[in-house]
């Protein structure tokens, strides 16, 4: 067993071992151009109220008082997958407990901005999320304010 590793398991503890070792893992998450998973994401509109997770692509559709929006999964304090809290009717961070209403806008906790909000826009019957376009509500305040869609 070498220095730092875990007995048993063969995992390197240690602040230096982790770079090392994320250094050489952060190749395997570069996607090259044209190889895409997907551009764009389509949901079916919600009929009511309420939040579906897709954490498959990281997004957060959201329905609520007759506007939909797409979400970033993460929080944008330190990107911990979000939680929606149905009895309380708002999002939450487990990790530092920031809070945000159901449109994303910030409540309290660590994070200093609402959640990031994805371009969404209405064909038929569905939510078209674009998968290119994630607004930063400091960054991008008209961007993200605009990034709904009403019904």
């Amino acid at each position: 067993m070498t220095e730092g590793e875990c007995e048993g398991c063969g995992l390197v503890s240690g602040r230096r071992a982790f770079l090392r070792r994320m250094m050489g893992l952060s190749v395997l998450f570069i996607v090259p151009s044209g190889d895409r998973v997907a551009e764009t994401l389509e949901y079916p509109l919600p009929v009511s109220d309420g939040v579906f997770i897709d954490s498959e692509n990281d997004v957060i559709l959201a329905r609520w008082e007759e506007t939909i929006y797409a979400f970033s999964l993460a929080c944008p304090h330190q990107n911990t997958a979000l939680r929606w809290k149905p009895e309380l009717r708002r999002f939450q961070c487990p990790k530092h407990n920031s809070k945000y209403e159901p449109d994303g806008t910030f409540i309290s906790g660590r994070a200093t901005r609402g959640m990031d909000r994805f371009a969404v826009t209405r064909k038929e019957n569905s939510a078209v999320v674009d998968m290119n376009k994630l607004y930063s509500q400091k960054k991008s305040p008209e961007e993200w304010a605009a990034a709904k869609v009403r019904l």
